[in-house]
Protein backbone atom coordinates (compact mmCIF):
# COMPACT_ATOMS: atom_id res chain seq x y z
CA UNK A 1 0.00 0.00 0.00
CA UNK A 2 1.67 3.17 -0.84
CA UNK A 3 2.20 5.65 1.29
CA UNK A 4 4.81 8.08 -0.11
CA UNK A 5 5.57 11.57 0.35
CA UNK A 6 8.50 12.84 -1.51
CA UNK A 7 10.65 16.19 -2.48
CA UNK A 8 11.92 15.31 -5.63
CA UNK A 9 14.55 16.37 -8.32
CA UNK A 10 13.65 17.83 -11.61
CA UNK A 11 12.84 15.20 -13.91
CA UNK A 12 13.61 15.94 -17.68
CA UNK A 13 10.97 13.74 -19.82
CA UNK A 14 11.35 13.31 -23.65
CA UNK A 15 8.37 11.04 -24.51
CA UNK A 16 8.76 9.55 -27.64
CA UNK A 17 6.18 7.97 -29.80
CA UNK A 18 2.71 8.46 -27.44
CA UNK A 19 -0.63 7.02 -28.88
CA UNK A 20 -3.40 5.05 -26.73
CA UNK A 21 -2.40 2.40 -24.97
CA UNK A 22 -3.95 -0.65 -23.33
CA UNK A 23 -1.31 -2.23 -20.81
CA UNK A 24 -1.92 -5.71 -18.91
CA UNK A 25 -1.00 -5.16 -15.20
CA UNK A 26 -0.24 -7.92 -12.35
CA UNK A 27 -2.92 -7.53 -9.53
CA UNK A 28 -1.78 -9.85 -7.61
CA UNK A 29 -0.12 -7.83 -5.22
CA UNK A 30 -3.13 -5.30 -4.64
CA UNK A 31 -1.88 -2.43 -5.95
CA UNK A 32 -0.93 -2.07 -10.09
CA UNK A 33 2.17 -3.53 -10.90
CA UNK A 34 3.43 -2.97 -15.00
CA UNK A 35 6.60 -4.88 -16.79
CA UNK A 36 9.20 -1.87 -17.41
CA UNK A 37 12.16 -1.91 -19.14
CA UNK A 38 15.14 0.42 -17.88
CA UNK A 39 18.05 1.18 -20.04
CA UNK A 40 17.56 -1.23 -22.63
CA UNK A 41 18.19 -4.33 -20.52
CA UNK A 42 16.71 -4.21 -16.74
CA UNK A 43 13.26 -5.67 -16.31
CA UNK A 44 10.91 -4.46 -13.68
CA UNK A 45 7.75 -4.48 -11.93
CA UNK A 46 6.68 -0.78 -11.13
CA UNK A 47 3.74 0.31 -9.29
CA UNK A 48 1.17 3.15 -10.96
CA UNK A 49 1.27 5.27 -7.75
CA UNK A 50 -1.29 8.17 -8.00
CA UNK A 51 0.06 9.04 -4.01
CA UNK A 52 3.71 9.42 -4.67
CA UNK A 53 5.31 12.69 -6.92
CA UNK A 54 8.21 11.39 -8.97
CA UNK A 55 9.93 8.10 -10.51
CA UNK A 56 10.98 5.82 -7.41
CA UNK A 57 13.27 2.83 -7.73
CA UNK A 58 13.71 0.60 -4.79
CA UNK A 59 17.60 0.23 -3.58
CA UNK A 60 18.22 -3.51 -3.36
CA UNK A 61 16.88 -3.35 -6.68
CA UNK A 62 19.22 -1.16 -8.03
CA UNK A 63 21.85 -2.52 -6.11
CA UNK A 64 21.20 -6.31 -8.07
CA UNK A 65 20.94 -4.75 -11.18
CA UNK A 66 23.66 -2.37 -11.04
CA UNK A 67 22.29 0.87 -11.38
CA UNK A 68 24.78 3.42 -10.33
CA UNK A 69 23.39 4.75 -7.18
CA UNK A 70 24.29 9.16 -6.07
CA UNK A 71 23.59 11.29 -3.20
CA UNK A 72 20.71 13.18 -3.53
CA UNK A 73 22.03 16.55 -2.05
CA UNK A 74 19.25 18.69 -0.54
CA UNK A 75 16.91 16.53 -0.73
CA UNK A 76 15.05 15.06 2.73
CA UNK A 77 14.20 11.56 4.09
CA UNK A 78 11.22 9.80 1.87
CA UNK A 79 8.39 9.92 4.31
CA UNK A 80 5.42 7.38 4.66
CA UNK A 81 3.04 6.82 7.01
CA UNK A 82 4.88 3.54 7.88
CA UNK A 83 8.32 4.88 8.17
CA UNK A 84 10.80 7.04 6.09
CA UNK A 85 14.59 6.28 4.33
CA UNK A 86 17.58 7.97 2.77
CA UNK A 87 16.59 9.34 -0.50
CA UNK A 88 19.46 8.89 -2.85
CA UNK A 89 19.24 9.42 -6.79
CA UNK A 90 20.27 7.52 -10.20
CA UNK A 91 20.21 8.57 -13.80
CA UNK A 92 17.98 6.89 -16.40
CA UNK A 93 18.56 6.79 -20.32
CA UNK A 94 15.49 4.80 -20.90
CA UNK A 95 12.43 3.88 -19.42
CA UNK A 96 9.93 1.81 -21.29
CA UNK A 97 6.37 0.90 -20.06
CA UNK A 98 5.41 -0.46 -23.59
CA UNK A 99 6.73 -0.46 -26.98
CA UNK A 100 4.67 2.68 -27.47
CA UNK A 101 5.51 4.28 -24.62
CA UNK A 102 9.52 5.07 -23.57
CA UNK A 103 10.53 7.95 -21.26
CA UNK A 104 14.21 9.04 -21.67
CA UNK A 105 16.91 11.19 -19.34
CA UNK A 106 14.86 10.49 -16.50
CA UNK A 107 16.36 11.51 -13.15
CA UNK A 108 14.89 8.72 -10.41
CA UNK A 109 14.91 8.61 -6.35
CA UNK A 110 16.30 5.62 -4.94
CA UNK A 111 15.02 4.38 -1.74
CA UNK A 112 14.23 1.34 0.18
CA UNK A 113 10.94 0.69 -0.18
CA UNK A 114 10.34 -1.40 2.47
CA UNK A 115 11.41 0.44 5.53
CA UNK A 116 8.65 3.31 3.90
CA UNK A 117 5.57 0.50 3.39
CA UNK A 118 5.47 -2.30 5.74
CA UNK A 119 2.52 -4.05 3.66
CA UNK A 120 4.00 -7.03 1.79
CA UNK A 121 6.56 -6.95 -0.59
CA UNK A 122 7.09 -3.74 -2.50
CA UNK A 123 7.41 -3.49 -5.86
CA UNK A 124 10.62 -2.65 -7.66
CA UNK A 125 9.69 0.50 -8.06
CA UNK A 126 7.38 3.41 -8.09
CA UNK A 127 5.32 5.53 -11.19
CA UNK A 128 4.36 9.16 -10.03
CA UNK A 129 3.17 12.61 -10.42
CA UNK A 130 6.02 13.81 -12.52
CA UNK A 131 5.57 10.80 -15.20
CA UNK A 132 1.90 10.37 -14.62
CA UNK A 133 0.60 14.27 -14.86
CA UNK A 134 1.41 13.71 -18.88
CA UNK A 135 -1.51 11.39 -19.42
CA UNK A 136 -4.94 10.86 -18.78
CA UNK A 137 -4.27 7.48 -16.39
CA UNK A 138 -7.00 4.58 -17.06
CA UNK A 139 -6.89 1.81 -15.13
CA UNK A 140 -9.14 -1.06 -15.86
CA UNK A 141 -9.48 -3.48 -12.37
CA UNK A 142 -11.93 -5.70 -13.56
CA UNK A 143 -9.83 -6.37 -16.64
CA UNK A 144 -6.64 -5.94 -15.31
CA UNK A 145 -5.38 -3.09 -18.05
CA UNK A 146 -3.62 0.06 -17.86
CA UNK A 147 -4.38 3.01 -20.57
CA UNK A 148 -2.16 6.06 -21.02
CA UNK A 149 -2.86 8.32 -23.45
CA UNK A 150 -2.18 12.29 -24.23
CA UNK A 151 -5.66 12.62 -26.06
CA UNK A 152 -8.69 12.57 -24.78
CA UNK A 153 -10.04 9.05 -24.21
CA UNK A 154 -12.59 8.25 -26.41
CA UNK A 155 -14.98 7.28 -24.12
CA UNK A 156 -15.61 11.02 -23.06
CA UNK A 157 -17.35 11.33 -26.36
CA UNK A 158 -20.16 9.33 -24.77
CA UNK A 159 -22.00 9.71 -21.70
CA UNK A 160 -21.89 6.08 -19.93
CA UNK A 161 -19.32 7.62 -16.90
CA UNK A 162 -19.48 9.54 -13.98
CA UNK A 163 -17.59 12.62 -13.39
CA UNK A 164 -15.79 13.94 -10.69
CA UNK A 165 -13.86 16.82 -9.74
CA UNK A 166 -10.89 16.40 -7.57
CA UNK A 167 -8.50 19.35 -5.69
CA UNK A 168 -5.08 18.66 -5.98
CA UNK A 169 -2.32 19.42 -3.36
CA UNK A 170 1.28 18.87 -5.34
CA UNK A 171 0.78 15.22 -6.53
CA UNK A 172 -1.96 14.34 -4.04
CA UNK A 173 -5.95 13.81 -5.23
CA UNK A 174 -8.45 14.61 -2.86
CA UNK A 175 -12.08 13.62 -2.82
CA UNK A 176 -15.07 14.09 -1.25
CA UNK A 177 -16.37 10.69 -0.31
CA UNK A 178 -19.58 9.92 1.48
CA UNK A 179 -19.44 7.37 3.82
CA UNK A 180 -23.01 5.55 4.97
CA UNK A 181 -24.28 8.11 3.49
CA UNK A 182 -24.28 10.60 6.69
CA UNK A 183 -20.64 11.70 6.65
CA UNK A 184 -18.64 13.34 4.09
CA UNK A 185 -14.74 13.29 4.67
CA UNK A 186 -12.03 14.61 2.04
CA UNK A 187 -9.67 11.19 1.19
CA UNK A 188 -6.73 10.73 -1.05
CA UNK A 189 -7.02 8.74 -4.41
CA UNK A 190 -4.66 6.12 -4.81
CA UNK A 191 -3.67 4.10 -7.22
CA UNK A 192 -1.19 2.24 -5.46
CA UNK A 193 -3.23 1.71 -1.87
CA UNK A 194 -4.30 -1.82 -1.87
CA UNK A 195 -6.64 -1.08 0.96
CA UNK A 196 -8.83 2.19 1.44
CA UNK A 197 -7.96 3.83 4.84
CA UNK A 198 -9.95 5.79 7.58
CA UNK A 199 -8.72 7.67 10.52
CA UNK A 200 -9.83 6.63 14.13
CA UNK A 201 -12.09 9.40 14.19
CA UNK A 202 -13.93 8.97 11.07
CA UNK A 203 -14.53 5.47 12.10
CA UNK A 204 -16.11 6.17 15.15
CA UNK A 205 -17.80 8.90 13.95
CA UNK A 206 -19.58 6.09 11.80
CA UNK A 207 -19.53 3.68 14.57
CA UNK A 208 -18.28 0.60 13.09
CA UNK A 209 -16.51 -1.92 15.05
CA UNK A 210 -12.68 -2.26 14.52
CA UNK A 211 -11.30 -5.50 14.23
CA UNK A 212 -7.79 -6.64 16.14
CA UNK A 213 -6.05 -6.56 12.85
CA UNK A 214 -7.18 -2.84 12.80
CA UNK A 215 -9.70 -3.55 9.90
CA UNK A 216 -13.60 -2.07 9.45
CA UNK A 217 -16.19 -3.11 7.39
CA UNK A 218 -17.71 0.50 5.71
CA UNK A 219 -21.39 -0.49 5.12
CA UNK A 220 -21.31 2.24 1.76
CA UNK A 221 -18.68 4.25 0.59
CA UNK A 222 -20.02 6.81 -2.37
CA UNK A 223 -17.62 9.18 -4.52
CA UNK A 224 -19.39 11.72 -7.18
CA UNK A 225 -22.61 9.31 -6.85
CA UNK A 226 -20.83 5.68 -7.11
CA UNK A 227 -21.77 4.01 -4.68
CA UNK A 228 -19.83 0.55 -3.27
CA UNK A 229 -21.38 -1.48 0.06
CA UNK A 230 -19.24 -3.57 2.53
CA UNK A 231 -15.96 -1.61 1.98
CA UNK A 232 -13.18 -2.96 3.94
CA UNK A 233 -11.05 -0.23 5.19
CA UNK A 234 -7.67 -0.17 7.85
CA UNK A 235 -7.94 2.44 10.76
CA UNK A 236 -4.95 4.40 10.93
CA UNK A 237 -4.24 7.87 12.14
CA UNK A 238 -1.70 8.59 9.34
CA UNK A 239 0.16 10.92 11.62
CA UNK A 240 3.21 10.74 10.10
CA UNK A 241 1.89 11.48 6.36
CA UNK A 242 -0.34 14.17 7.72
CA UNK A 243 2.59 15.82 9.42
CA UNK A 244 4.68 16.03 6.33
CA UNK A 245 1.67 17.62 4.29
CA UNK A 246 0.55 19.75 6.92
CA UNK A 247 -1.78 21.85 3.96
CA UNK A 248 -3.24 18.88 2.85
CA UNK A 249 -6.35 18.26 4.81
CA UNK A 250 -7.77 14.54 3.88
CA UNK A 251 -9.36 11.52 6.78
CA UNK A 252 -8.23 8.51 4.91
CA UNK A 253 -7.56 7.12 1.36
CA UNK A 254 -9.73 5.23 -1.66
CA UNK A 255 -7.47 2.29 -2.60
CA UNK A 256 -7.71 -0.89 -4.19
CA UNK A 257 -10.69 -2.57 -1.72
CA UNK A 258 -13.14 0.31 -3.68
CA UNK A 259 -11.43 0.89 -6.93
CA UNK A 260 -11.38 -2.95 -7.28
CA UNK A 261 -14.75 -2.74 -8.88
CA UNK A 262 -14.33 -0.04 -11.79
CA UNK A 263 -13.09 1.53 -14.87
CA UNK A 264 -11.37 4.79 -12.91
CA UNK A 265 -9.44 7.44 -15.23
CA UNK A 266 -7.73 10.34 -13.85
CA UNK A 267 -7.78 13.48 -16.19
CA UNK A 268 -4.63 15.65 -14.64
CA UNK A 269 -4.89 18.18 -17.61
CA UNK A 270 -8.48 18.94 -15.61
CA UNK A 271 -8.44 17.58 -12.77
CA UNK A 272 -11.55 15.52 -12.80
CA UNK A 273 -11.72 11.27 -12.16
CA UNK A 274 -14.04 9.60 -14.76
CA UNK A 275 -15.48 6.26 -12.95
CA UNK A 276 -17.08 3.60 -15.42
CA UNK A 277 -18.57 0.31 -14.76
Amino acid sequence: MNKFIISFLITILSIVSIFAKQISFDPSSGIVEIDVLIDGRISGKFGIDTGADRLYIDKQFALNNNIEILQAFNQRNIQGSDGSAKALAASIKSFEISNDIVLTNLSATVVDLSNISKGGTPPDGLIGFQVLKDFYVSIDYPNNLLGLSKDAPDFLRGRRYTEIPFSQYKNFIIVDVVLNDKLTVPMLLDYCASYTTISPSVAKQLEIPILDNRRAKIPSVNIGGVESQNVWAFVSDLKELKKSTPRAKFEGIIGSSFLHSYNITVDYFNKKIYIRK
